[in-house]
């Protein structure tokens, strides 16, 4: 007879979710260190830089001055006016700070965006491949992801061709990453022009996540969908500070919404988390307002990092990679080595000293690719970087 925990179900929207790659394909890797492996971690996104010190102070005196009660919901007025000046001053956007609600990381602002806009049976476009967080919201808020594919062999380009053929009277949403995860691709102007078209002809939405906005290269820098004409009433802009000011454990991030969507992304949020830390609002108005050599000095590094990366991997025997534009990632065509498949190449290499993040973790088209994200020093990536090739050799 079964017990009643035995016997009880579990919803069937947790059935249409699945967990996010790189966190199963860190949790491998830790295991094999407490093992006694010497492992290198290049499989998650996350910089190895501290957390700039003048940020941290900001926080530590609010929590001092007792800024630890309930905030707004939508965000204290003086982070939502600093969000507002950024966003002039990156992307020549003017918006109100009414206009901006301050979310406890981008991931959450995904969700509550795509809860209030999507019903079941709504169809949502997604670039592929792309973070998986994209597809599995999507089908916890029970619509349907469909996926604009961009292939290795194109150099993961975007065909408009392709994107119109799928919208059909179902679709309601468009996402997009410019900057990518995982590609680091950042999106011509003509292109982001053309699926403004797209979504103007079509009356669609479009979310915008723009988390890797000061991440370019190059002078490549990334045009916002936001800053198109006629495209303020029907864009979401997502972006936040745990990439560009190495906040990853902070959780904060901000949108930027259509006047229609604040009362019921507020009202979804305020059924879930109540508020931002009021603490945690002020390191983000230190972030934007404060000295951004950081942020300069990170674009730099990362820079030659990826340049460090595919110099490697392009004269490795049997490798191959496209040089991104932006983010902190490769992705490493390996079909041509002995082990082809992504999931055994990694676990292979994990013998080696490597943990890099299967592609088919973050589509079931990149079967022979592998993502790198080149989070350490150089040294340190260096070491990775050999590693990799007397692997493949």
């Amino acid at each position: 007879m079964k017990s009643n925990a035995e016997s009880s179900h579990l919803s069937k929207r947790v059935s249409r979710i699945s967990g996010l790659g790189a966190i199963h394909a860190l949790n491998k890797a830790k295991q094999l260190e407490q093992e006694g492996y010497d492992i290198i971690h290049l499989e998650a996104g996350e910089l190895d830089h501290d957390t700039p010190q003048h940020i941290i102070q900001s926080a530590k005196r609010s929590l001092y001055d007792g800024k630890t009660r309930y905030t707004s919901t939508q965000g204290t007025l003086t982070l939502r006016e600093s969000v507002a000046c950024h966003i002039y001053s990156s992307r020549n956007v003017s918006c109100s700070p009414s206009d901006v609600i301050i979310t406890p990381g981008v991931k959450s602002g995904i969700f509550f965006t795509i809860l209030a806009i999507i019903d079941p049976g709504d169809e949502v476009i997604i670039q592929d491949p792309s973070f998986p967080s994209y597809s599995a919201i999507t089908s916890l808020a029970e619509g349907k992801p469909i996926m604009w594919s961009q292939s290795s062999a194109s150099g993961y380009n975007y065909d408009i061709d392709k994107l119109s053929s799928l919208i059909n009277p179902k679709t309601k949403l468009i996402i997009l990453n410019d900057p990518a995860n995982p590609t680091g691709n950042i999106m011509k102007k003509s292109t982001i022009e053309s699926i403004a078209e797209l979504a103007i002809k079509n009356d669609l939405w479009v979310l915008t996540d723009e988390i890797y906005s000061q991440l370019y290269f190059d002078g490549v820098v990334p045009y916002s969908i936001l800053s198109v004409p006629s495209m303020k009433d029907r864009t979401i802009l997502l972006d936040g500070f745990s990439k560009t000011y190495a906040m990853t454990g902070w959780r904060l991030g901000y949108g930027i919404y259509p006047q229609r969507l604040i009362e019921p992304v507020c009202s979804l949020m305020l059924n879930n988390h109540s508020c931002i830390p009021e603490f945690i609002q002020d390191a983000g108005i230190a972030a934007l307002n404060g000295p951004q050599h950081f942020v300069e000095q990170l674009r730099t590094e990362l820079s030659n990092r990826r340049m460090l990366v595919c110099e490697t991997i392009t004269k490795a025997r049997n490798l191959s990679c496209h040089t991104p534009s932006g983010a902190l990632y490769v992705m490493i065509d390996i079909s041509k080595t002995h082990s082809p498949e992504a999931i055994s190449f990694t676990e292979g290499l994990l013998s080696s000293g490597v943990s890099l993040l299967p592609g088919t973790m973050i589509s079931e088209n990149c079967t022979s690719q592998v993502r790198l994200a080149y989070t350490v020093a150089k040294p340190i990536l260096s070491t990775a970087l050999q590693r990799i090739e007397s692997f493949v050799n």
